[in-house]
């Protein structure tokens, strides 16, 4: 393995410290860049580091324009500061991207309802519903297939 999948494996144990310290070293060695600065940022705010994690969401972005999970992580933050007209443009670049991007949609969802449309967040907390469980057979399907084939 390598720095930005061993930073995967200690974050999905919840060991955030260490996952930011091998999504640095990651950056460091030029893997990944955009991904693992993103991953950096939410484990800063985890640990309730706001403005490093913004810098590091905004960091991503400037590494790649297209990094949704940067763009989305973003838009939470200006989600959770009021400032939904720039949360609206980071999940609407998000879904630019990548229009299949359930989280972007709820996202979506969740601030229309907040701006009082409450038709277009049903239709966006909809389709994201729609998404999810897409992507959950798709996975799951993926699973029984692989482990058929050992």
């Amino acid at each position: 393995m390598n720095s930005f999948d061993d930073g995967l494996v200690a974050f999905e144990r919840g060991d955030f410290q260490k996952a930011a310290a091998l999504f640095s070293a990651a950056i460091d060695q030029g893997d990944r860049i955009a991904t693992a600065l993103s991953r950096r940022g939410v484990c800063r705010l985890k640990w309730g580091d706001v403005a490093r994690a913004e810098h590091d969401f905004r960091a991503a972005l400037a590494a790649d324009v297209r990094c949704v999970s940067a763009l989305v992580n973003l838009g939470n933050l200006m989600l959770e500061r009021g400032a939904l007209d720039e949360a609206q443009v980071c999940y609407e670049r998000a879904l630019r991207v990548d229009e299949a991007y359930a989280l972007a949609h709820h996202n979506l969802g969740v601030l229309l309802r907040k701006r009082g449309d409450l038709a277009a967040s049903i239709r966006e907390l909809r389709l994201a519903g729609k998404l999810e469980a897409k992507a959950r057979r798709s996975s799951e399907k993926w699973r029984c297939r692989k482990r058929g084939s050992s």
